[in-house]
């Protein structure tokens, strides 16, 4: 592994986590527990993030992350999840599962 990469790599964790506390601020989630409605502001504005960051990149680059999102993004979700359900109380758990956000079908 090349010294750039390993730099990058050591410096992913709490570069990704600054960015998720500015995420945060700008979407005015705050802190503490998120309802569905503050969830979906920040998955709107990391989505815009996403897209910004991809048209920015040059092609064949762009189209290769483009590619590959999809499948990863859903893997990645479906991991996440499970930690989440690890953490939630079961009656939580459930309330999150039946209440739709609002503005929703």
């Amino acid at each position: 592994m090349t010294s750039d990469k390993a730099k990058f790599l050591k410096e992913l964790g709490p570069r990704r986590d600054a960015l998720l506390e500015r995420l945060k601020k700008a979407a005015n989630v705050g802190e503490g527990p998120m309802s569905l409605g503050k969830l979906d502001i920040l998955a709107a504005a990391s989505t815009e993030l996403l897209t910004l960051a991809l048209a920015n990149m040059p092609e064949p680059m762009r189209g290769e992350r483009v590619r590959g999102l999809s499948a990863t993004l859903a893997r990645d979700v479906a991991q996440k999840r499970r930690q989440i359900e690890q953490k939630i109380p079961n009656r939580k758990l459930d309330a999150l599962r039946q209440t739709p956000p609002k503005g929703s079908a």
